[in-house]
């Protein structure tokens, strides 16, 4: 499984917040992810934005508080970076019924591995919550 991170919302229990947001464990249908007429999500390479290091994430999500690691990091302090995995970051299984699919060498996502009800995939995607680490080395 590739190790991946993402900068989350951080919640009382200290693991990702699970919500249809930006900076939530889960994705936003018509933003990240697309749905055919039956509601199933489309499996074009679309889903939950990804990076490699947490240092690839867009300056806008970065904490500010982290700006002496990542210079220009100016994100709301209230985000957290979150490490998945330990594999390299390449296209394949990530988690049950998920699948990593890099676009670019700094950036990739988390997608169905097969067309699925959008509940499923968000389950599915809320599955992986407890295996998220923060980490903000």
């Amino acid at each position: 499984m590739a190790q991946v991170f993402r900068v989350m919302r951080e919640d009382k229990d200290g693991l990702p917040n699970v919500a249809p947001s930006a900076t939530g464990l889960g994705v936003r249908t018509g933003v990240d992810i697309d749905l055919d007429p039956h509601g199933n999500v489309v499996v074009n390479g679309k889903g939950m934005s990804v990076n490699p290091g947490w240092r690839n994430a867009p300056l806008f999500r970065i904490p500010e508080r982290l700006r002496h690691l990542k210079q220009g990091a100016r994100g709301p302090n209230n985000n957290s970076c979150f490490r998945y995995g330990t594999g390299s970051f390449e296209r394949g299984d990530f988690a049950a019924g998920l699948t990593l699919e890099p676009d670019t060498p700094t950036h990739g996502t988390i997608a169905p591995a097969a067309p699925v009800p959008f509940a499923d995939y968000v389950d599915a995607l809320a599955a992986t919550r407890s295996g998220w680490v923060k980490d903000e080395r």
